[in-house]
């Protein structure tokens, strides 16, 4: 956040980013500029509430690395600082927590509310299950785990992402982000150019969210707007700095 705000950063609210890919750019915001959005996936509670790891130590929430950060870095407009990006489903986040997690049940969807009702990080759709490999049983009609670009029928499509938006919109009072990230950062063909075009107001979904790398342009596609992701784009401060470089010079 500090690097970000000393290199003239703005965070852009990603709900503000998809208006400005329809074409409607709010006041005091236009391409060209240096702006930034701020997402987290999966919805590890850690993203809200501070927690102790296995040294006893606390490790502060990145709500409050962002509430401190605001010292930092400008916020454009009105939204969420950032998004988190949750998987709905109770039972697979139960289990995700043994195989993935640290086994303290810290995968709970209990704060979603208060943390949408503060504003400061939103609450978004990240699939029913995220198809993933260390569950069971997943809801896709083969049971194909590790790879969301499994889910490419109008079936499956219901069962992981309809159905976790209305889970979502029920454990957030109302206030789930109309807007996806795709598990993986996988993007069926299926989803961006069939289901997402046809049923996304349905569904309440205007956007959705990839891993593709790249910048957002004006002509970035509306259902794989791309996104560079920490541990695969860069792994410490001097690989951010370098990649800031690139972007600033038009390479990324």
């Amino acid at each position: 956040i500090r690097l970000l705000g000393a290199r003239g950063y703005r965070v852009l609210p990603l709900p503000l980013l998809v208006e400005m890919l329809k074409g409607k750019c709010p006041p005091g915001v236009s391409w060209g500029e240096r702006l930034v959005g701020l997402s987290f996936d999966d919805g590890r509670e850690h993203d809200f509430v501070d927690v102790v790891d296995e040294s006893g130590r606390v490790v502060p929430s990145m709500h409050r690395v962002l509430e401190e950060g605001r010292a930092w870095v400008e916020v454009c407009g009105d939204g969420p600082m950032a998004v988190s990006f949750v998987i709905a489903s109770p039972d697979a986040r139960l289990l995700l927590d043994r195989t993935c997690g640290n086994g303290l049940n810290q995968w709970r969807d209990d704060w979603w509310a208060e943390c949408a009702a503060r504003g400061l990080i939103g609450i978004a759709n990240h699939s029913w299950d995220h198809v993933h490999d260390t569950l069971p049983a997943v809801r896709q009609r083969e049971n194909r785990k590790g790879s969301f670009l499994a889910i490419d029928t109008f079936d499956d499509a219901e069962a992981q992402i309809a159905e976790a938006q209305r889970y979502v919109a029920g454990r957030t009072a109302g206030r789930a982000l109309p807007i996806f990230g795709y598990p993986y950062g996988h993007v069926p063909a299926y989803l961006r150019d069939e289901y997402f075009p046809a049923h996304g107001e349905r569904i309440g979904i205007e956007a959705a969210f990839g891993t593709g790398g790249g910048s957002v342009r004006p002509e970035s596609p509306l259902w794989d707007i791309p996104r560079f992701v920490c541990g695969w784009h860069w792994r410490n401060p001097e690989e951010l700095a370098a990649l800031l470089d690139a972007v600033e010079r038009g390479e990324r």
